[in-house]
């Protein structure tokens, strides 16, 4: 009888690490995908995501976090405008600046599920041998994420 070789950490390592590049891969093919199927370049899908987080905002608000000048906001959030992705309201104490938020179709595109398409496309492609035990192996690493992330917060 072939006696199996012992696993180490760094076999679980190496192994790790090329899942975790692989999985990357595939989510950025995937935003790359939608932003392609919706004419979005990057930042005006950060706008849109920044907006989904944190509710409407202030063109201020996103070039502070873009770290964009005026200008180029106010041209993203146009172009987003024209798409029907975002709309401006008045701000009431302000009224040379605009409120920017989000209509339903922005909503729907900025909260695109790449996590959930992508484990969706992978898990359906497993037998349900090989579902059972990576459900096992995920719910161990789970607990051990759960019971060390406790532990750290008894420190």
């Amino acid at each position: 009888m072939d006696k199996q070789p012992e696993i180490t950490v760094d076999m679980l390592f190496d192994v790790y690490s090329e899942l975790s590049r692989k999985m990357t891969g595939q989510r950025i093919r995937a935003l790359m995908d939608h932003l392609r199927k919706h004419e979005l370049s990057l930042n005006q899908f950060f706008i849109l995501n920044i907006i989904e987080r944190g509710g409407a905002c202030l063109s201020s608000h996103l070039a502070s976090h873009l770290k964009l000048k005026a200008a180029s906001i106010t041209y993203l959030v146009d172009s987003l405008e024209k798409k029907g992705l975002v709309a401006r309201t008045e701000n009431p104490s302000d009224l040379r600046s605009h409120f920017i938020s989000l209509t339903d179709e922005g909503h729907e595109i900025s909260s695109f599920p790449f996590e959930h398409s992508f484990a969706a496309d992978f898990f359906k492609k497993l037998s349900q041998d090989d579902l059972e035990v990576l459900y096992v192996m995920m719910r161990i690493m789970n607990r051990k994420l759960d019971s060390e992330s406790s532990d750290m917060q008894k420190i």
